[in-house]
Formats: C-alpha cells, structure tokens, sequence
C-alpha cells in the first residue's frame, strides 16, 4: 500500500534548548509522524531544531522506500551531509548523521560501507529509540538497529509537542497483506495494533494541549484490533471512544484497505458526528487482471460495491484513492479500463505514481515491464481525467456554504486557510481563531483549494 503523499517535506519546530537537530523527511504521513516523534524525544533532551544542517549537532534523514524517487532523494542527501563532515573536520567531526525509516531497515549495516562517516542506522520500529541511540552514538563507532519490534514498545514517546489544531496519531503499524509492488509487510513489518488506552490517553492530551482533529495513522488502518482489555476492540469501536471526548472536534483514519472495509465500520460516518465524511480509499487500478497480479484481494465490482454503499449512507462523502501507472505487463485495455473506473467513481483527487521496482517486491521479478515513455503518457492521462473532475466538484461548490475548521493563516496574504469536513482546503477571507469552526460562502476555486469569505461563526 502507499499512503496519499509521497514528497519530501521538512520540518522544523521552535523548542527554546541549546543543541540543534535538523530533520529532512521523505516519504508518507506515517514517516512525518516519525520524524515528529523523534523531534519530541530529542526536545527533551536539550535540543532544538533548526532549518540549516551546516548548524546541526544531529543530522536525521528519514526514509521511504514506497517510490524510487523518493529514495534516490534520500541516498543524495545522506551522502552530502557525510560528505560535509569530511570536507569540514573541524566543525563537523563531533556531529552525528542518522539515516532512519523504511530505507533504513531495507539496506541496515549495508550503509555503514557505503557512506562514511554515518553514525546511526534505525528501522521505523525502532525509532522511539532515538535518544538512546544517539547516546551510544557518541561513544560507538556506529550504531545499527533494524531489528523489529513487535511489541507495545514500538508506539512509546508519542509527540508531546503539537503547535496547531491538528495532530496524527498512529494506532497500528505493518501490514499483512504483501501486494506484489510493496515492502512495507517486510520493513515495516506484520500488523500490530496499539491498546486503546494508550491511545485515548494520548488524545486527550493532545486536546487539552489544543488540538482539535486527529488523524489516525496505519498502513492498514481498518483491519485495527486491540484485544489487550480482554475484548477485541476494532476500528468501529475505537471511534466511538474518540468521538466521546470533549473538546475533540473532528477524527479522519488513513489509510483503509478496500478488503478491509465492513459494512459495520461504514456506519461509523453516520453513527459518529466527529468522524468526517472522507476516506482515502487505495484502489491502484481499474482493471481486475492487474489488481490480480497485485494480489489486492478486490475485484472493481467489490470496490464499486463499497463505494455505492458508502454514497449511499453519507451522500456528500468525498473520496481520494492511489493509482500505480505502468504495473508490469499492463496494456493499453488495462490503462483505458483505469481510465473508465475513475470517471465512474468521480474521486474528490487521487495519488498517481509510476510503476518501479523495489527491492523484495515480488512484481520486481516480472520480465514484462512497461516501457518508461509509456508509463510517463499514462500518468499523464490518468492525471488529466482526475483534473477535470476535481475542477467539476470544485466549481459545483461555489455559491455553497462549507463549515471549515480554521488553522491559521494562509500563505495567500489577507487570507486564512482551513478545512472543510470533506478534507477541503479554504482559503478564505475574515479573522477568525485558529480552532475555529467557521462558515464559509465559496465564491471561487483553483485545481487544489477552494476560496471564499467567512460569513458567521458556527458553534
């Protein structure tokens, strides 16, 4: 599976310390929830990020190996950051450079021959581990720790520090699933689920520190079962517990496997006014011989099936999905069936990538790859036809009045920028406090936002 963002995004957040850690991301929103984690751990030991490496006691890059891009960005920025501690001693010799996530566990003591002086090697279960890693750091030559966690241990030192309205929170890591593109069951390991007290304390906190939407983290999100207090508690009944806590305004789940989906969990959007009427729903293609050689376990008429029984129960429901272009021995009827299933769904957006392989992917073995200029067409097409529907629902919206939750202001100068329940981006004009539930009148959209003006307050 693939989560709905594979850019690289970096973060930087403003603790009051002394020592300085820059942090470079790559990848999903699971790896920016990693990379948020090992921000809080450090925080509290004394350390504050920073937007310049070259200023850095701590170099973290964090890996995905989902797409062959975003690990080619990642190998080039760990052999420039080890390359700044050869060619500046003096000022770098006692800083430690860490390479950690999915990348990580794939290559583990492989690194260390292959890029001198890297310090730390850490898999995406290990990375509550940080603080302790960089400790032995200092006084080992390099540390390596790519062994899986399969305990409870593994979702130890949430993120204490949340500055926004809005906070992941993961409640079950790996997957069990093993579809013939993906690496995540082998680096991330099979399913373990998080107790439901551990998480609700966390959310409370989160709340009481400010937060007004969690989103729930997993690669396989639904197929969530805690049986830790003596019964099995599932996705379903997990929202039900989050939507009784005060202060709490809205709760979003990524990523959901369509074979997962229950009819008893659908009901979920309807039985609990906190949980917000989108899902991102992973399809990767519209035609069944190629979602068999993926082994998904769906066919297009059971996905079909799922989304008419969701439009149904939450009529205005907005659906995202993720699109491999290009999957080895995919045809041209393949593509137009592709084609045909998205104008039948009408998605809200969806996720598109080229087909490539990865290593321990069992689709890497196949002789019978697409040529790269063909994929490329693909992706464009399937791009396109999105584009054009996103442009219909977004236009159909103006003259509506949306209730957005406000997170503060946009980079649009004058204006505020928030979500709707849909997970719609509005920009909008008005001054409004972040956390803010606020009506909006849509006068305009773009290809990715909606724009308007804030009318009145909603309580």
């Amino acid at each position: 599976m693939a989560f709905p963002f594979d850019n690289s995004a970096y973060h930087y957040y403003n603790f009051q310390n002394m020592k300085k850690v820059y942090v470079e991301t790559y990848g999903c929103q699971m790896n920016e929830h990693d990379s948020e984690r090992m921000l809080s751990i450090l925080s509290e030991k004394g350390y504050t990020p920073t937007q310049h490496p070259k200023e850095a006691d701590v170099v973290i890059v964090n890996t995905c190996s989902v797409r062959a891009k975003a690990e080619q960005k990642a190998y080039s920025s760990l052999g420039r950051y080890t390359g700044l501690k050869k060619k500046n001693p003096g000022t770098w010799q006692d800083r430690l450079v860490v390479f950690s996530g999915c990348v990580a566990q794939q290559e583990g003591e492989r690194l260390l021959g292959r890029f001198q002086g890297l310090n730390v090697v850490v898999g995406p279960s290990q990375v509550h581990r940080i603080d302790e890693l960089l400790a032995r750091a200092r006084t080992e030559e390099a540390v390596v720790a790519v062994a899986p966690e399969q305990g409870q241990d593994r979702f130890r030192n949430p993120v204490k520090d949340v500055h926004g309205i809005k906070a992941s929170v993961t409640i079950m890591e790996g997957c069990d699933n093993f579809c013939t593109y993906c690496t995540v069951p082998y680096l991330r390991g099979r399913e373990v689920s998080r107790s439901a007290r551990s998480i609700m304390d966390e959310v409370q906190a989160l709340v009481a520190s400010g937060v007004r939407e969690v989103v729930l983290l997993g690669q396989n999100v639904n197929s969530y079962a805690d049986a830790s207090a003596g019964r099995t508690m599932t996705l379903y009944d997990l929202l039900a517990a989050l939507n009784s806590v005060s202060g709490l305004e809205r709760i979003r789940f990524i990523t959901s496997h369509p074979r997962d989906i229950t009819d008893r969990l659908m009901h979920a959007f309807t039985d609990f006014g906190k949980v917000c009427p989108h899902l991102h729903l992973p399809v990767q293609s519209g035609s069944d011989r190629i979602l068999k050689l993926m082994a998904r376990g769906y066919t297009t008429a059971r996905y079909l099936d799922t989304v008419d029984k969701l439009r149904a129960l939450v009529p205005g429901i907005a659906l995202t999905s993720d699109f491999i272009a290009g999957f080895p021995s995919e045809t041209d009827e393949d593509h137009r069936d592709t084609i045909q299933f998205i104008r039948h769904v009408r998605y809200d957006n969806i996720f598109s990538f080229k087909y490539s392989d990865r290593p321990l992917a069992r689709s890497s073995a196949s002789a019978d790859k697409v040529p790269p200029d063909v994929i490329a067409a693909r992706l464009g097409e399937l791009q396109q036809v999105q584009l054009a529907i996103t442009r219909e629902i977004y236009g159909s919206l103006t003259g509506t009045h949306q209730q957005v939750l406000v997170e503060g202001d946009s980079k649009k100068p004058g204006r505020q920028q928030g979500r709707t329940r849909e997970g719609r981006i509005v920009n909008f004009s008005g001054t409004v406090p972040s956390g803010t539930l606020a009506n909006v009148l849509i006068e305009d959209f773009s290809d990715n936002a909606l724009y308007g003006t804030h009318t009145r307050e909603e309580n």
